[in-house]
């Protein structure tokens, strides 16, 4: 055997080279290509995420009127790649949040020709007032994605910054309708990292307080720096548009030299009463607090009260953002009569409220009370800077409780209102009374003469029109009596009067929960269809007191307790009330959205975009109610028990005439004693039709009645009819199994044979909920027997 010239080993020696560098080749070829494309793919991913977290942080600063606790927005700024065996990542990729202009006095937002009446007039004169402000962006840094646009917020709008063009990704709430609406940023942030951060917005100054401004010979304007051109803003106002029944006549972009952002200016129409509404942002260091700036009268003004009387006046001393200022020192003095005391500190609304007594003061004359934010008591200072307030007071002669000679003697009192539903004078009549609007939209106030008095002629009048009016007069009847009707106008207190031959009295009211929507302090637990037995879900209703339908475009859901971190129904299918994460219930519409895997809070949720699951905004006409179901609280693995947590929530509404407005209140739920879906509010059945037809194959009487159920528990379970005869005797029965959720419409037939016609008959409908709680309605309905 030669071994020598055996070549064999070569061969195996060749393969593994050329295997080993097939190897080479692949892995270069999938570092080089395969890795970034993948690390592309996570970048883009995590880009579309950082959007809809900026998204959040553009809906918590265009809500946060009204808001006095700091807000925080979880914002994932980087994101790091896959785990690989061999192949090599780059480091993890980071982005930078940051502010933008906010030093820089040129990016301020400028309002121009506002005028507004009263005291407030004395600082919004037509001057043009000016706020500094300017831009949050998220930048990228990314080690593959090259093209991927900067996220910026200017003017409550969002847009995606790319290299050649700026592209809106929100509409704009700077201007709705009659509504001005205007968040500026102020502070000093620039953070980068590749993980999460929280950033923090301190509300410096904002409040729910509107100003209303016009101008009835020149334009109030808006000027602000932005970076979006002119046909971004076209789309962004165009349903604003004068000629598309908004207020706004023109607009413009100018371009500013040396400047990194460009001027809109917005023309609105004139002789047309705004309401402004404004809040400053801080983030970030190097947040300033706002300095008064002007002092305004609040209530009392032109109050009318008897010699020798007491009356209470209050003003309020606001920043340039027309939001109160706390600790301000107010002096005061009257020009006769006492005002007491001389100096009061604001309270946290801003407010200082002082007593006037009119002892020794001659009747039948005004009185002028002064007050400044500046000046000492006996300091002269000047009624029209915007610092310094006159208030009056009308002082009358103490009235006469005797009638004119030859008229009888008779006296004149108020009758109690308060077996009205909404009237409550807890202490009688002779003390103050409140009118709630959210539960009566008017009063009838009675008077009386004693000794009875018949044709007497009755003067009726309030004090403050702007607050309540009445019928002015009217004749006393048989039993000494009369009556007028008190509208309410607005939330304050309002003094009604009444006289008749010389006599007179006087009722004080108080208006509450005019022009808003109400909490009915109704908030349970209850729990949902899911796995567990935990009363996890809550249940509340508003009351629309607004004096129109209004429709709720978003909630926002923050409880106190930081353990309680989701929102998650657990169940199909997720349209119904406990079945989705937030639903309302409304008598026009009703909205529902459902979060895929449930969503964190606290969050606000807009009603028509948020979620996998919607169906649009709820609607809910004039003092209707609507309600609530939050399904459920967890702390993100298993449900909370929400008896007796605290939880705020805040409504974002639209009344019919146009605007934005919020409602914030807390609830804090009790045991509604829900279980599986089964709540303790007995259902509601309305009979709404019942439409006859005579059957004629054999002769019988034919009803289809149509009926609306409902139950704020959101547990509807069946709907049984009965067809009674005048004798008693059922004829005939139905059962409708197809009713579920909060509300729903039941349809059934009931027939009466030949031999049980019958002239008339009695339609009864029962419905039950999952619970066996019970409502029910009857009818009466002719026969033909």
């Amino acid at each position: 055997m030669r071994l020598r010239d055996d070549d064999r080993a070569q061969s195996v020696q060749i393969g593994a080279v050329l295997l080993f560098a097939m190897l080479v080749v692949a892995f270069s070829s999938y570092q080089a290509f395969v890795v970034p494309n993948q690390n592309r793919a996570v970048e883009f991913n995590h880009n579309q995420d950082i959007r809809d977290q900026m998204q959040d942080l553009r809906n918590e600063l265009v809500s946060i009127h009204g808001e006095t606790a700091t807000r925080s927005v979880t914002l994932t700024l980087g994101t790091r790649y896959p785990a690989r065996l061999v192949a090599v990542n780059p480091g993890p990729a980071s982005g930078t949040i940051r502010t933008s202009e906010t030093a820089d006095s040129g990016a301020n937002l400028t309002i121009e020709n506002a005028t507004a009446s009263g005291e407030t007039g004395d600082f919004w004169n037509g001057t043009g007032r000016r706020y500094d402000t300017g831009f949050l962006v998220y930048q990228p840094s990314y080690n593959v994605y090259g093209q991927a646009p900067e996220t910026a917020y200017e003017n409550t709008v969002l847009s995606n910054r790319f290299a050649d063009e700026s592209l809106a990704a929100t509409g704009q709430t700077m201007i709705d309708g009659k509504r001005i609406s205007l968040v500026t940023i102020n502070g000093s942030l620039s953070r980068t990292q590749a993980g999460s951060t929280s950033l923090d917005l301190e509300p410096v100054s904002t409040s729910t307080t509107t100003v209303a401004v016009s101008n009835d010979s020149s334009n109030v304007t808006l000027s602000a720096a932005t970076q979006l051109s002119e046909s971004e803003w076209d789309a962004l106002l165009a349903d604003q548009r004068d000629e598309n029944g908004g207020h706004v006549l023109d607009y413009e972009v100018q371009t500013i030299a040396d400047a990194r952002y460009d001027r809109l200016s917005v023309t609105l129409e004139p002789n047309v009463s705004y309401r402004l509404r404004m809040t400053k942002v801080g983030v970030g260091s190097q947040v300033t607090a706002e300095d008064e700036a002007y002092l305004t009268d609040a209530a009392g003004n032109a109050t009318r009260l008897e010699t020798g009387d007491t009356t209470t006046v209050t003003l309020e001393l606001r920043d340039a953002y027309n939001n109160p200022v706390t600790d301000g020192q107010i002096n005061a003095s009257a020009e006769s009569g006492t005002l007491s005391p001389d100096q009061v500190a604001t309270d946290e609304n801003g407010q200082a409220t002082f007593t006037y007594d009119s002892t020794g003061v001659a009747g039948r004359q005004w009185v002028d009370l002064k007050f400044s934010a500046v000046t000492e008591p006996t300091t002269s200072f000047d009624g029209t800077t915007p610092r310094n307030v006159t208030m009056r007071v009308y002082v009358e002669s103490e009235p006469s409780r005797s009638p004119p000679a030859g008229s009888g003697a008779y006296n004149v009192t108020w009758l109690d209102p308060s077996d009205q539903t909404g009237i409550d004078c807890p202490n009688g009549v002779d003390n103050p009374c409140t009118l709630d609007f959210s539960q009566t939209s008017e009063a009838t106030l009675s008077m009386a003469t004693d000794p009875i008095v018949d044709g007497g002629a009755v003067q009726y009048a309030t004090n403050d029109t702007q607050v309540g009016t009445v019928s002015a007069s009217g004749t006393t009847n048989a039993v000494g009596e009369n009556s007028t009707t008190l509208t309410p106008v607005n939330n304050g207190g309002v003094t009604v009067y009444t006289s008749s031959g010389g006599g007179g009295d006087r009722l004080s009211l108080e208006i509450i929960n005019r022009a808003t929507l109400v909490y009915n302090d109704d908030a349970v637990t209850n729990d949902g269809p899911d796995t567990d037995s935990v009363a996890g879900g809550v249940n509340f209703s508003v009351t629309n007191g607004f004096g129109e339908s209004v429709t709720i475009t978003d909630v926002r859901i923050a409880p106190a307790n930081s353990a309680i971190t989701t929102l998650s129904d657990d169940v199909f299918p997720n349209d119904e009330p406990l079945a989705s994460e937030v639903y309302v219930a409304a008598d026009l519409s009703d909205a529902h959205v459902d979060y895929g895997g449930g969503t964190g809070v606290p969050r606000t949720v807009d009603l028509d975009t948020d979620g996998q699951s919607n169906d649009g905004n709820a609607q809910l006409s004039d003092g209707a109610t609507a309600t609530f179901y939050l399904y459920e609280f967890t702390d993100g693995t298993s449900s909370v028990d929400m008896s007796g947590e605290d939880v705020e929530i805040t409504v974002t509404y639209q009344p019919a005439s146009g605007g934005t407005e919020t409602k914030t209140f807390t609830i804090t739920p009790t045991d509604g004693s829900g279980g599986g879906g089964g709540g303790s509010s007995a259902p509601s059945a309305t009979i709404t039709s019942a439409t006859y037809s005579a059957g004629s194959s054999p002769p019988s009487d034919r009803y289809d009645v149509t009926v609306d159920v409902s139950d704020v528990d959101g547990d509807l379970d069946r709907v049984e009819y009965e067809f009674v005869d005048s004798s008693g005797t059922v004829v005939d029965t139905a059962t409708d199994n197809g009713v579920s959720g909060s509300s729903d419409t039941s349809t059934e037939q009931l027939v009466a044979r030949t031999n049980e016609r019958d002239s008339s008959y009695t339609i009864r409908v029962t419905v039950y909920d999952s619970a066996s709680n019970t409502g029910s309605d009857q009818t009466v309905v002719p026969g033909s027997g």
